[in-house]
């Protein structure tokens, strides 16, 4: 590429200039097309007489998803090009209706708030707990708690896997959830690999009725893709309707193609590429402590979870940050850090190559060094005076975290990792969040203007 061709396509000389890494974040890809590539131009189309229509699938796309659905054990797939965003949008809108109260985790991605937002739902928050050293997950009685506290809810929402592989046990939950006739919905968007895995099975196999994932994570699929499996083929029909509100009427076909090249891929050699690569992922965790490093998973096990051995979460006593810089200038990228671990997406296009070198980096990478680790500070719920939708949809302005408490949130704010808002909106924002704000780097935030938290007016 020329001097002048980067001045002219900066988007592109950046996708060069990041591309023919090891990778060990998303997408599941990992750089690499599981079928031979072809000029995405020459693809690229839109609902003609001969391609099908995504919204009213009657041929190639509704084959696709029919296969899916059969690898999957669902009575219904789905695709999606809005990621599982537009999976829980619908989700949570699927048997719920305008002021119906539906059972959340407070670590659920944010989606499912706006999601509330849009369909004007109320919210039972199921609080997180947080392991001695930073694990913070949902805990199987606190769910079962909720439940009870709150018969009348019309959908429960569970995360599994988390961001760390754990997965939460679901036979008693999805049996006390159905027994009080409510739904159970499963965002499973770092689990779309599970179907073809021996360990920790999808959501589907334990009954959920409604269960997304995200291709584009831990499969061979393009960015920004999904599939929303459906327990019950009645509930299609209202699914599709929500799906159309959330998506493009143009929906990209290159991405539609894409979840079903993964499928296709996934069944031909998915299955032995995760036993290969779970194997190889359990002889590089073996080596770790010899490299002065120790497994995350293997410390969290008192929670009750399965975790996804496909998930590398490593324990880095000079910090997550400081061994992700020291991976990175040796070509080696992760998904994500804090200040105690590191978390690595391993995935069926990782080559037994890109495991060697990881290991052959870890083995020189040694920590020099004990960094302090900030204990996981978890604040009481705040008070709710407002509904979601009230606050978000209400006229509000940014207000200076230090003239913050006592206002009424009109965003959600917290900071990543861990991902868990501080607040949301309609809650009061207290004197506690408005410190834990002030003390985490700006860049670590999330929903925040400059130094102002939106509030209503």
């Amino acid at each position: 590429m020329t001097g002048e061709d980067r001045d002219q396509r900066p988007v592109d000389a950046m996708l060069r200039s990041a591309a023919g890494r090891i990778s060990f974040h998303m997408p599941g890809h990992k750089g690499r097309a599981p079928f031979p590539e072809d000029d995405p131009y020459r693809l690229d189309t839109t609902e003609l007489p001969n391609t099908d229509d995504l919204w009213q699938p009657g041929d190639a796309i509704k084959s696709a998803e029919d296969r899916y659905a059969g690898a999957a054990g669902a009575a219904e797939t789905l695709f999606l090009t809005g990621g599982s965003t537009a999976g829980v949008h619908a989700m949570l809108q699927l048997w719920a209706r305008e002021g119906d109260t539906v059972i959340l985790p407070r670590n659920a991605h944010l989606s499912a708030v706006n999601a509330c937002i849009l369909g004007g739902l109320g919210i039972r928050w199921i609080p997180v707990t947080s392991a001695a050293d930073r694990y913070v997950y949902i805990r199987e009685e606190d769910v079962l708690a909720a439940l009870e506290a709150c018969p009348h809810a019309r959908t429960l929402l569970l995360t599994r896997p988390d961001y760390s592989g754990g997965c939460i046990p679901l036979e008693r939950i999805v049996r006390a959830a159905h027994g009080l006739g409510i739904r159970v919905a499963v965002d499973e968007a770092h689990g779309a690999h599970l179907p073809w895995m021996e360990g920790p099975r999808s959501s589907g196999e334990y009954g959920a009725d409604a269960w997304v994932q995200s291709t584009h994570k831990t499969l061979p699929a393009l960015t920004g893709t999904a599939v929303l499996h459906l327990r019950d083929g009645a509930d299609r029909p209202r699914a599709m309707c929500l799906l159309h509100r959330e998506q493009s009427s143009s929906p990209n076909y290159l991405l539609v193609r894409s979840i079903d090249d993964a499928e296709a891929w996934m069944e031909q050699h998915g299955r032995d590429c995760l036993r290969r690569l779970t194997g190889q992922g359990r002889n590089l965790r073996g080596k770790l402590p010899s490299y002065g490093y120790l497994d995350a998973q293997s410390g969290w096990r008192a929670s009750g979870y399965d975790f996804d051995p496909t998930r590398l979460v490593i324990c880095a006593p000079q910090g997550g940050d400081a061994l992700a810089e020291a991976l990175r200038v040796r070509g080696i990228d992760v998904e994500m850090t804090d200040d105690a671990h590191a978390v690595l997406i391993l995935t069926a296009m990782n080559t037994e190559e890109d495991l060697a070198a990881l290991d052959t980096a870890l083995s020189e990478i040694r920590p020099t060094a004990e960094r302090q680790k900030e204990a996981v500070r978890l604040l009481p719920l705040p008070e709710q005076k407002m509904t979601v939708r009230a606050a978000a949809m209400a006229i509000s302005e940014a207000v200076p975290l230090h003239r913050a408490a006592g206002r009424v949130a009109a965003e959600s704010a917290g900071f990543y990792p861990p991902g868990i808002p501080l607040v949301v909106p309609g809650e009061v924002i207290t004197e506690e969040v408005c410190e834990c704000l002030m003390n985490v780097r700006p860049e670590s935030r999330f929903g925040l203007e400059r130094e102002g938290i939106r509030c209503v007016v």
